[in-house]
């Protein structure tokens, strides 16, 4: 189906939408409202403040970023045990009809939507608000469009160094909103797939004006982690250039983020980033999708019930990533409350305490410090011949913070990498990384029970199809190889 039209369709009928959501103090307090028209919502400064907080409400799908879309990236690295409750997504077998795969195409298109359409409506009324303050939403609305298809673009194609110049087939690029019916079922919106670059300097192109207008400071402790910010952007564009290899850049995105007058910290434990008390007063959070146990009330979609078996418990901790490299025993990644075990040895369970006692109101993590001083470590190491000692710097500060196991020093720069990218792994499980960062540096996913072979980081079934149903109806929207 035609993306504009299913999203139109779904405003229309008051089931979703971005113009639909009262007043709250919070992003994750939103009420609808039924059927209110946008010419009454952006008539007012004070509506169009409750309309912009719509859309991080829009931000939560449950079937994307509400903690899904990271559950599925991980499933799909070595780091989590193998959940038959997500059937062929961690298996590497998926069929283009795949509801699962359907629901979160769908989830991510809405958010997408619901930025699109906020700025439409704002562009028609930009004089009850100003310029200056128009940009501030626009900044606002340009992140959360970029934060979903860089998850969008890394679960549906290949990526970005899987060909020189990223020309390979991407995702549609939908930067626009129907505000009408007719409108929506123009054949023009039956939009093809732009390349993988494109995408990406679609990204860069909206984070950059993101960083430029969005405020340092909210001046607020709950909207300084809820909501976007000039770190935030930066920070997102950091990751987003070391994705595609280019280290210069994320290296200067990291320091911008370093250089927040925001004074960004490591917390003194690892643990304390995700107690639910620290969410909104953390030093180390950047960005996060702000939950609440009203915003995935059931059990198949929080991603704390997933992960803590005082849920649903789908999703344990894998061997593999408890038997890292240099992941010592004193490490405290490894050991309770980070790390929490079930049943009688020899026969444990492992789970993280990243989410363990918050089971329906885990907060998304999406950018924190620890991330941006590897993603500096890793652009100053891949840059730099031999052993980088600023880059080999910001990897002892993570270490040290977690009280991890003396390391032999690296002498070459491939054994600096190494220790990076494992610590990746030590510190960012269970976050949203897994496949990507095997798959940006064309490392194979390694066989894992009860898969027993291991997937080069190239094959076509390492990404994901695109909904059969997309295809169905729209005929310009190709199909990825190895799918029907």
């Amino acid at each position: 189906m035609n993306t504009r039209y299913k999203y139109f369709n779904i405003i229309r009928w008051g089931l979703c939408g971005l113009l639909l959501f009262t007043a709250c103090s919070k992003v994750n307090e939103q009420e609808p409202y039924v059927n209110i028209d946008p010419s009454q919502v952006f008539n007012s400064p004070a509506r169009i403040e409750k309309a912009a907080l719509g859309m991080y409400d829009a931000l939560q799908n449950a079937e994307f970023l509400g903690g899904r879309a990271l559950i599925y990236v991980d499933q799909r690295g070595n780091d989590v045990t193998v959940s038959s409750f997500f059937g062929q997504i961690p298996t590497f077998n998926m069929l283009s009809n795949n509801v699962t795969a359907l629901n979160a195409w769908t989830g991510a298109y809405r958010s997408i939507f619901e930025a699109n359409y906020f700025m439409k409506n704002l562009q028609m009324n930009e004089g009850v608000i100003g310029n200056e303050a128009a940009k501030v939403y626009y900044a606002e609305a340009r992140f959360i469009r970029a934060l979903v298809y860089y998850y969008v673009v890394n679960i549906w194609a290949q990526t970005y160094v899987f060909t020189p110049d990223a020309s390979h087939a991407g995702i549609p690029l939908v930067l626009d909103a129907a505000l009408n019916g007719a409108d929506a079922l123009n054949p023009a919106n039956k939009i093809s797939r732009s390349t993988v670059r494109q995408v990406y300097v679609q990204m860069l192109a909206d984070l950059t004006e993101a960083s430029a207008n969005l405020p340092e400071d909210w001046d607020d402790a709950y909207y300084n982690h809820a909501r976007a910010t000039k770190a935030a952007a930066d920070g997102l564009m950091a990751r987003i250039y070391l994705t595609m290899g280019d280290y210069p850049n994320a290296n200067a995105k990291a320091d911008a983020v370093l250089a927040s007058p925001r004074g960004f910290d490591l917390e003194e434990d690892p643990i304390d980033y995700f107690t639910s008390e620290n969410y909104t007063t953390t030093v180390e959070g950047i960005f996060a999708v702000a939950m609440n146990n009203s915003d995935n009330p059931n059990t198949n979609n929080a991603i704390g019930q997933h992960y803590s078996p005082r849920g649903r418990g789908d999703i344990s901790v894998s061997a593999a990533y408890r038997n890292l490299p240099n992941f010592g025993l004193t490490d405290k990644r490894r050991i309770s409350p980070m790390l929490r075990s079930t049943g009688t040895a020899p026969n444990l369970t492992y789970w993280t305490g990243k989410y363990y006692d918050n089971t329906f109101d885990s907060w998304v993590p999406i950018l924190r410090l620890a991330e941006i001083k590897l993603i500096k470590a890793e652009a100053l190491a891949r840059q730099n011949a031999g052993v980088d000692a600023n880059a080999l710097a910001q990897l002892m500060d993570i270490r040290e913070r977690s009280n991890a196991s003396v390391i032999v020093p690296p002498v070459t720069q491939a054994e600096l990498i190494e220790l990076i990218l494992n610590e990746r792994r030590m510190e960012l499980a269970f976050e949203g990384f897994g496949e990507i960062d095997f798959l940006r540096t064309k490392r194979n996913i390694p066989a894992r029970p009860p898969l027993q072979t291991e997937q080069d980081w190239n094959s076509q079934l390492v990404i994901w199809p695109i909904p059969f149903q997309e295809t169905l109806q729209n005929e310009n929207l190709a199909q990825n190889p190895g799918y029907n």
